[in-house]
């Protein structure tokens, strides 16, 4: 990452593929927590140390580095006796611990920032929702939702302090699974214009205004889908 503006660029690669990065620790960590947020691998799939190990064609070391990595990560857990598996967030633990936090740290990050805002960073929000309205159009998924993480990001890289962003970043690989479990807020269409409504909010400079926009966001949003999900 180059400048605080700028939000990490993902792996494209699928799970057998290897892209290219500097170490095999992170080849392996990339291409994994890559495979997990998309869904190539499923909750509950175990990952085999040896197994991953010839498919990247490297040594069991670096694969066991990855693993500890994204468990780290809260995408893996392992269990004594049985090995690796991907870990199941159930719905409860996003919308009553995940989402919680994440409130907690936007909030303390947004609230009368405005004046970090400045044109350019504006701009770099705004073409992200621009990315996000093509996506939309596109039907692709992975185009707009990685676009609404780069959004986050970028609000949390110019706004909050060293502390709140190390904590933000930590739960980032969560917060990003959810949005692919879970889907798109409120629908794929509506995404963008929903960050627009945020990015104002946070352009008031108004305390109350950017609490509510991002409970909204963050909070009310995701309870809406998962209560027309338990309605079908």
């Amino acid at each position: 990452m180059t400048t605080r503006r700028d939000a990490p660029r993902r792996q494209t690669s699928s799970y057998l593929d290897q892209p290219s990065v500097t170490s095999q620790r992170k080849n392996v960590t990339n291409v994994l927590r890559e495979a997990i947020i998309f869904g190539e691998l499923k909750p509950g799939t175990q990952l085999k140390q040896d197994d991953i190990a010839q498919k990247f064609g490297c040594s069991p070391a670096p694969v066991r580095e990855a693993l500890r990595d994204l468990e780290s990560e809260g995408l893996v857990e392992h269990f004594h006796n049985r090995g690796v598996f991907v870990t199941n967030i159930s719905n409860k633990e996003i919308v009553e611990v995940l989402l919680p936090i994440r409130l907690v740290l936007e909030k303390f990050a947004l609230r009368n920032a405005s004046e970090k805002f400045t044109p350019g960073v504006v701009d770099n929000l705004n073409e992200q929702i621009e990315i996000m309205k093509v996506g939309a159009r596109k039907k692709d998924i992975r185009m707009v939702n990685e676009a609404d993480v780069k959004f986050h990001v970028i609000t949390m890289e110019v706004a909050s302090t060293d502390q709140t962003l190390q904590l933000w970043k930590s739960v980032l690989s969560r917060i990003r699974l959810e949005f692919y479990r879970i889907g798109a807020s409120p629908t794929l269409a509506q995404q963008a214009n929903e960050h627009t409504k945020l990015l104002e909010a946070i352009l008031t400079g108004n305390e109350k205004i950017v609490d509510r926009a991002l409970e909204q966001h963050i909070i009310d949003s995701v309870v809406n889908r998962l209560d027309k999900e338990k309605k079908r």
